[in-house]
């Protein structure tokens, strides 16, 4: 439940982010993108770490955080091959695709957070 929380935190975070960086910085909407997903990557690192898996005492941005960043490239990458196969290849609605693969993107960040990037040191499941 605390991971759903976290996810809903980052989305009107990132939504912020988008909208500040796209209206009143002046980015383009990929240097707005890349902003928005850089820090809520920060952000859902810092919750997740502190809050929801706490793999340490103390947080730490090492080697944790560069695989939880190497996971949420991964994560946007597959989203993105995924959609547009939806949309150009299936001719489907950009948006309804998108709330589709929803499900699929939140199981791959929280198995990738709970069994890599913030997995507890010696626990293996």
């Amino acid at each position: 439940m605390r991971y759903l929380v976290v996810g809903g935190v980052n989305f009107v975070f990132t939504f912020i982010v988008f909208t500040l960086s796209l209206k009143i910085l002046n980015l383009g909407y990929v240097a707005a993108l890349l902003l928005s997903w850089i820090t809520g990557n920060i952000l859902t690192y810092t919750l997740n770490f502190l809050w929801v898996f706490r793999p340490e005492a103390r947080l730490t941005f090492r080697g944790r955080f560069l695989k939880y960043m190497a996971a949420g490239a991964l994560s946007v990458s597959l989203n993105l091959l995924a959609l547009v196969a939806l949309v150009e290849l299936g001719r489907f609605d950009p948006f309804w695709s998108q709330v589709a693969l929803i499900p699929f993107i939140i199981v791959f960040n929280f198995s990738t957070a709970k069994f890599w990037s913030l997995r507890k040191n010696g626990v293996r499941k």
